[in-house]
């Protein structure tokens, strides 16, 4: 194994455990979630005093939790996909949509959001911006959280096609051989 290989190994391995301790923040964010809900409807129906900040602290929560599992999901395969196609096309064809057209078309997407949240946090850290609601709070955070999720899936979408096509590069040296 040559010294690119032990490099590009080390940040699979970077990016695997990355994005799995963004998993587990998000299903961390669930619960917290879950308690937060619990709280607002116990305020609602129990004291009959309805506490004014409980949704905006559930969609904040919820947004986290949808982006930072994102790039683990794609990186185990778990997402939803549609096989409609796959009785249509050969096991190469396939592999070729799975793991380069899709990626490349998801990369295209995320990158432009990625680029975007970016741009909007600069923004919102050179003008203090807060959100307008019932509860005050510096945007900076969620548009961070935003960005660093794209991004990752960014990273893992590129990790996929690599890996693709290492396979295919392996499968060829064994079949010469």
């Amino acid at each position: 194994m040559n010294k690119v290989e032990k490099i590009i190994q080390l940040l699979g391995r970077l990016l695997d455990r990355t994005t799995r301790l963004t998993w587990l923040l998000a299903g961390a964010l669930i619960v917290l979630m879950a308690f937060v809900v619990g709280y607002g409807v116990f305020t609602r129906y129990v004291l009959r005093n309805p506490d004014p900040y409980t949704y905006e602290i559930t969609c904040i929560l919820m947004l986290a939790c949808v982006v930072f599992s994102l790039a683990h999901t794609q990186r185990l395969g778990r997402h939803l996909r549609i096989d409609l196609m796959d009785r249509y096309f050969s096991e190469s064809v396939r592999g070729v949509l799975l793991n380069i057209v899709g990626p490349i078309v998801g990369l295209i997407f995320c990158g432009a959001i990625t680029w975007e949240t970016w741009k909007d946090a600069r923004h919102a850290l050179q003008n203090w911006q807060v959100t307008r609601g019932t509860l005050i709070i510096p945007t900076l955070p969620i548009q961070i959280t935003v960005t660093i999720g794209a991004g990752l899936l960014c990273l893992v979408l590129i990790a996929q096609m690599l890996r693709y096509i290492a396979s295919l590069r392996d499968k060829g040296t064994t079949m010469k051989e």
